[in-house]
């Protein structure tokens, strides 16, 4: 297995790390935020690898442009993947985008939390043991990269729903995901039943490296350790799956930014506003 390895994903990974290269840094995002109009947004997406799929300046249309990139690229870095690594790919990253819009169908339904509870518990079900049937060390790494995901949005939820919408207890509890590296259900507990934002740094130290000011920096933190575990896979051994998982992850968390980028310029938002909205840059 070792010795095929390389040469299966050698192609798979050089691929990878010159994608990676292309990633934008913060010089391309402040040309974003401080654009006027959407047409100035064209003007810096179509010197990036998204401009070929971006043709117009409707916000509905630079949206599905930089999806299409995403599928494309999607395509491009799972095709040589076996069976079971495309089956693990196909539920972190298509799956999970038509749990949500299925979600989002049902969510005016009564019994909407029990559906939603039983559509997660049914979806990291089918992706544990898809994992599991990966070699042991892309097991490891995958696991801890979704597993960091999965602490990301169950803390966002629980907070969000806790402070901002004044869920009761009870029916927080539906809505969080049973996967994750550090959240545990203790723990998720313990957020459950404080009243002040900045203790969920002591519940989870872990995750939180400072003391949680607002939500912004709450959110900030959250990518910020999230993407961390990405970023940690491009050291040591060179030929493994995390190198093409991290890749897409860190793209999906870039397409997200050039879309508040987008979406903040349609509303008019001050720059200032609009960067509270970026995460990881």
């Amino acid at each position: 297995m070792w010795i095929a390895k390389p040469v299966r994903f050698s192609y798979v990974n050089a691929m990878c790390r010159t994608i990676k290269s292309t990633l934008l840094d913060f010089s391309v995002f402040e040309k974003l935020i401080s654009a006027t109009t959407v047409g100035d947004i064209i003007i810096v997406i179509k010197d990036t690898p998204y401009g070929k799929f971006v043709r117009s300046v409707l916000q509905d249309s630079i949206e599905k442009g930089l999806d299409l990139y995403f599928t494309y690229l999607y395509e491009k870095v799972t095709e040589k993947l076996s069976k079971n690594e495309q089956a693990v790919f196909s539920l972190f990253f298509i799956e999970r985008k038509l749990l949500k819009e299925k979600k989002k169908k049902l969510q005016n339904r009564k019994n909407a939390k029990e559906l939603f509870k039983k559509l997660d518990t049914q979806y990291i079900k089918q992706l544990k043991q898809a994992i599991l049937k990966l070699d042991r060390i892309d097991r490891r790494d995958l696991k801890t990269i979704a597993g960091s995901y999965f602490d990301l949005i169950n803390i966002l939820t629980v907070v969000r729903l806790k402070f901002i919408y004044n869920f009761k207890t009870d029916e927080i509890r539906s809505f969080i995901i049973p996967f994750g590296n550090f959240l545990s259900q203790e723990k998720a507990e313990k957020i459950l039943k404080t009243d002040k934002l900045s203790e969920i740094s002591l519940i989870v130290p872990e995750i939180f490296r400072k003391p949680i000011t607002d939500f912004t920096d709450m959110r900030n933190q959250l990518y910020n350790y999230h993407i961390s575990v990405l970023k940690k896979v491009w050291l040591g051994y060179p030929f493994k799956l995390s190198v093409p998982f991290a890749l897409l992850r860190l793209k999906e968390i870039e397409i997200k930014n050039l879309k508040a980028c987008i979406e903040g310029i349609r509303l008019g938002l001050p720059e200032q506003e609009i960067k509270r909205m970026l995460v990881g840059v």
